[in-house]
């Protein structure tokens, strides 16, 4: 469902920027954000950005499910040297993850 997402980050790519998205199968907000998410990484600068999708249903993501259970959709947006990752809740807003995918 969301393997369109998964990326490999280009070696031309000036940013260091990685992505994880926390989702389940189920769950209609975390289509609508799959889309937004989509929508914002097809704008130039962006397409080559990496994405690791994590079902929170699968047995092996059990910690996501622990943190995540009633706050899905999450995206993670790490960078090297960020102590914590930011974090996109509930509902994705394309102008607001450009703004954060293009920061230095």
């Amino acid at each position: 469902m969301y393997a369109t997402l998964i990326r490999r980050l280009s070696a031309t790519s000036s940013r260091l920027v990685s992505l994880t998205f926390f989702t389940k199968e189920t769950c209609q907000l975390c289509k609508n954000a799959h889309a937004i998410l989509e929508k914002t990484l097809d704008k130039d600068g962006f397409r080559n950005i990496p994405v690791k999708v994590v079902d929170i249903m699968k047995p092996e993501n059990s910690d996501a499910f622990d943190k995540y259970c009633y706050d899905v959709p999450v995206l993670h947006v790490d960078r090297p040297g960020q102590r914590k990752p930011i974090k996109f809740m509930h509902y994705f807003d394309e102008s607001k993850l450009a703004e954060e995918f293009g920061r230095e």
